[in-house]
């Protein structure tokens, strides 16, 4: 028998790093034991590199302050498990390779927002891990930030950045309008705008789940950036509301202008039970002279009820795209994409709407595309839609508030001679 040696090469990335030179403030409701009464006095007290722990208050309680952060600096729990509470808004000033962290908050009325761009110079690094916004949103959305949300829980928000990965958040969103960010006519979940910084970097949305009720015009992703890649990916989409607007899914609204990597929509789960008027658009692709960039859109499972719906939608007809092993129900159709025989029009898949979990029974179980580098994890042909292939929503959810490694990234394949090169995130006190 012949032996093969597999050399692994493992870069892991730790967000949160000790700095030896840097000190530990703590806050509590009293202000005893040397610690701070207020978040605000701890922050102040801080130089760059702290961390500030806060002890939770008595019976889950709220600090009720207004945080400015001009620091590189760390808020999270002083109790692992719990999460420490405040009402309030967070407003970051970002600076160049300033690093802010905050981890296990619930915030029950208040936002997290940067308050300018940063300037130019080595990106500032915000981190969003772990937290619950129950009335509140997290908007990044300035140059020069390198912004990691993830594992967290909005009740009634939306995440918006232009640099950086959105990974393995649930976001809900519940009130009427037809504005909600920066001015725009759109009302969408997660947004990716352009950094005035291109780079041949991916941007990874990954994991996510999304539901929305109540809304006039409504997109659970909208990308609109033309500075970076994007791999849109294992995400899940539900809307339930009634209404004589246009909806999208995944709308996306730009792309980089190169041919030297393509943009990836793999594996998500669009699902919208609108019967009224509305139009739905599980997948629109909104993107015009851009003549050097292709999008595969892959092992997609896009459902709708009542109405006439285009699942995969190339509005102007000028963006590459490889449309390829997409499950749709409903008859819908696609629209200025060749058909090359392996998408599925009359899927026959229905799914658990909490979830997004295909029922047994469904054809697009083992239905994707059947290369092995799409494979499931336990190693069967790509279940269509965001269960499937190595980035199923079972690696993010639940989200469990503990220390947790929240995203792994590697080659699909690699030669027998090759190295294997992984990269993990994770996040911990």
């Amino acid at each position: 028998m012949k032996t093969r040696k597999v050399l692994l090469g493992l870069a892991s990335s730790f967000f949160l790093v000790a700095n030896l030179n840097a000190a530990d403030l703590c806050v509590n409701e009293s202000g005893s034991g040397g610690c701070y009464p207020t978040i605000t006095a701890a922050i102040n007290a801080a130089s760059d590199g702290d961390r500030i722990l806060i002890q939770p208050k008595s019976g889950g309680a709220s600090y009720a302050e207004n945080l400015t952060i001009t620091k590189s600096i760390q808020l999270l729990s002083n109790v692992e498990g719990t999460m420490w509470v405040m009402t309030g808004n967070i407003s970051i000033t970002p600076a160049i390779s300033r690093k802010i962290s905050i981890l296990h908050m619930k915030n029950t009325t208040g936002y997290i927002s940067a308050s300018a761009n940063s300037p130019v110079g080595a990106r500032c690094e915000i981190n969003i891990m772990n937290c619950e916004l129950l009335n509140g949103y997290i908007d990044l959305n300035k140059d020069y930030l390198s912004s990691n949300v993830a594992s967290n829980i909005l009740s009634d928000g939306y995440v918006a950045i232009r640099y950086g990965n959105i990974i393995g958040n649930s976001i809900n969103a519940t009130a009427v309008g037809s504005t909600y960010n920066a001015g725009t006519y759109y009302k969408s979940l997660i947004y990716v705008y352009s950094d005035v910084v291109p780079t041949n970097d991916t941007l990874n949305i990954v994991g996510n789940k999304m539901s929305a009720t109540g809304y006039y015009y409504a997109n659970f992703i909208y990308w609109a950036s033309g500075s970076q890649f994007f791999n849109i990916s294992n995400n899940y989409g539900f809307q339930n509301y009634n209404s004589n607007y246009q909806h999208s899914g995944i709308s996306i609204n730009g792309a980089k202008n190169s041919a030297i990597a393509s943009n990836k929509v793999i594996n998500n789960t669009m699902y919208s039970t609108t019967t009224y008027s509305s139009t739905f658009y599980p997948v629109e692709i909104l993107v015009n002279s851009v003549p050097n960039c292709s999008i595969d859109v892959l092992n997609n499972l896009l459902l709708t009820s009542g109405g006439t719906h285009q699942a995969i939608r190339n509005y102007y007809g000028s963006a590459v795209i490889s449309c390829s092993y997409n499950f749709i129900n409903n008859s819908s159709t696609l629209y200025n994409i060749v058909d090359d025989g392996t998408n599925t029009f009359s899927s026959n898949t229905t799914v658990n709407t909490t979830t997004g979990k295909p029922n047994v029974g469904s054809d697009a179980i083992n239905g994707g595309y059947p290369d092995f580098t799409y494979y499931d994890i336990d190693l069967t042909i790509n279940d269509a839609g965001c269960y499937g292939g190595s980035f199923t929503l079972d690696n993010f959810y639940p989200i469990n508030g503990s220390a947790r490694v929240y995203f792994v990234n590697a080659p699909r394949t690699i030669l027998q001679s090759g190295t294997l090169k992984i990269r993990a995130n994770s996040f911990d006190r």
